[in-house]
């Protein structure tokens, strides 16, 4: 906190280049009068799949698109382009199309549509995780339904859809120039800096209030809650947890939290590389549970602005079924008698030694950026060194940095702030920690357990015939994850922290960020 306030004269001045509304903005805002809105999003993340970028769709969704079925604030999946839908055995999904929609180009929305957006799913692999590949069937009934085929068993597939990776895209549009069905249309992109939207008038729903939309990628969490105090921006996602209250605390400011939605976790990578081989040690995750004490993060250093749970996704979405992960509680003693039993007897420094080597942890900060995990870091390093564990902190300065260390095993530990982005209880278990099938670089060859665990997904998320199957499955592999092999660490359930100018009416914050929307949203004069 001390160095942010010594640096601040030097970050307004950054401010004034590139958050500040430019000559062509101000321009625009004062032809769209006073519904035209600024907000200071997070870092630009629209090329995280180089085959198919995600402009106007993901991490920063600006409402060009929709998808066949949405996602509302608790999770149930309402229709959106599809109006209604039936699974028929043993794994198909028809869905029944919204008529007399239009693309913003004028074209029509239809069957062919959704055929062309599931092509460039699977083209790109970004639907591999859900079926969507090139094993794939997709078939047009008539020109207002289709069915799909996923390449394996999946019963989750209604739900995963919500994701706005999923959107439908006009066909023949290019990524470049995103073309939907959604609120707003596309004005312009330039990378790492903005994107513009306006209000498309010939939506088929209710139309919005807002005029144009600027889209500012600010990485810096500081930066933004400096552009909403400077009167830069009227919002600002993710607002550093730490200084929340201090944001709220300004004349015509104000903060808006969603429910829990996202989570920060400590996972440990249980095939690391030479040197980073220490997560393989049960006795050492289960030692690392019990030297974090959560409430103090989240009371003290998050100030209230997380919550304490022993998932790793909203526990609102289990249900009942979210007792089966009994989780852990604060207990150095036992933490220290676990590493002493194993052999990791304490040093001259306090750092336990066990055959001549320290233990000595690396946790890796950095998705989706080292900046919104905050002071939590350096929390559990003061932690871990009162029961012997020496934590070293390094901090990605991008996500593709952070991807590469992870793919090459070069940590033991690695921080994410998860966000559940859609419908189904298993969407992250599965995505995350599924090991079949998975390469050496993948999420589910570092982190997952394979076994057991695998036998879940398969059985009771992919096959479950009901919601509640599904439930209790994502449940009883997050047992797995945290209760049995300790590869999960939840830290805290997260809320989505915005700030907001007071003349920012109608906003409704998403605990998935991801689909947030700003079509109910309207500037006060």
């Amino acid at each position: 906190m001390a160095a942010s306030r010594r640096f601040r004269p030097v970050v307004l001045i950054l401010l004034a280049a590139t958050v500040a509304v430019a000559p062509s903005a101000s321009g625009a805002r004062a032809a769209a009068g006073a519904q035209t809105l600024v907000v200071a999003s997070t870092a630009d993340g629209y090329y995280e799949n180089p085959k198919l970028p995600s402009i106007g769709k993901y991490p920063t969704n600006a409402n060009i698109f929709e998808t066949l079925v949405r996602m509302t604030p608790n999770y149930a999946v309402v229709p959106d382009l599809a109006t209604r839908w039936q699974f028929i055995p043993p794994n198909t999904w028809r869905f029944h199309l919204r008529r007399g929609v239009r693309f913003q180009n004028g074209a029509r929305f239809d069957a062919n549509a959704v055929k062309y957006t599931m092509g460039r799913l699977a083209a790109s692999g970004s639907g591999a995780y859900i079926g969507i590949d090139k094993k794939a069937a997709i078939r047009s009934v008539d020109p207002y339904t289709v069915d799909i085929t996923p390449s394996f068993p999946n019963r989750r597939l209604l739900e995963q859809l919500v994701h706005p990776e999923n959107s439908i895209v006009a066909p023949g549009s290019t990524p470049n120039h995103p073309v939907g069905t959604g609120p707003f249309k596309f004005v312009s992109y330039r990378r790492n800096r903005e994107i513009v939207v306006q209000r498309w008038d010939g939506y088929w729903g209710p139309k919005p209030r807002l005029q144009r939309i600027t889209f500012k990628f600010v990485p810096d969490a500081n930066a933004r809650a400096l552009a909403l105090e400077s009167g830069a921006v009227e919002a600002a996602f993710d607002i550093p947890r730490e200084s929340a209250a201090t944001v709220a605390s300004h004349r015509g400011l104000r903060i808006a939290r969603s429910p829990v939605g996202a989570y920060e976790a400590l996972y440990f990578d249980i095939r690391g590389a030479s040197g980073f081989d220490l997560g393989q040690d049960a006795a050492i995750r289960q030692a690392v549970e019990l030297g974090i004490d959560r409430s103090v993060i989240v009371k003290d250093v998050w100030r209230g602005n997380a919550s304490v749970i022993q998932t790793m996704i909203p526990p609102s979405i289990l249900g009942p079924y979210a007792g089966l992960v009994q989780g852990f509680a604060y207990n150095p003693g036992q933490a220290g008698r676990i590493l002493d039993d194993d052999g990791w007897k304490l040093g001259g420094d306090g750092i336990r030694v066990k055959n001549g080597r320290r233990l000595s942890l690396t946790l890796v900060v950095g998705f989706p950026n080292a900046d919104i995990h905050g002071a939590m870091p350096e929390a559990v390093q003061a932690m871990l060194r009162q029961v012997g564990i020496d934590l070293k902190v390094v901090k990605a300065p991008d996500e593709n940095t952070y991807s590469s260390t992870l793919s090459a095993g070069q940590g033991d530990l690695f921080a994410e702030v998860g966000n559940q982005n859609d419908a189904n209880p298993c969407f992250l278990p599965d995505l995350l920690f599924y090991f079949k099938g998975t390469s050496h670089g993948d999420y589910g060859y570092r982190f997952g357990p394979g076994g057991a665990f695998d036998q879940v997904i398969e059985s009771k998320c992919r096959t479950g015939v009901s919601e509640a199957a599904a439930k209790q499955g994502a449940a009883q592999a997050m047992r797995i994850l945290v209760d049995e092999q300790r590869i999960v660490v939840p830290v805290a359930g997260v809320f989505r922290i915005y700030g907001l100018s007071t003349k920012v009416k109608g906003f409704q914050p998403n605990p998935s960020q991801t689909n947030q929307s700003w079509l109910t949203v309207w500037l006060a004069k």
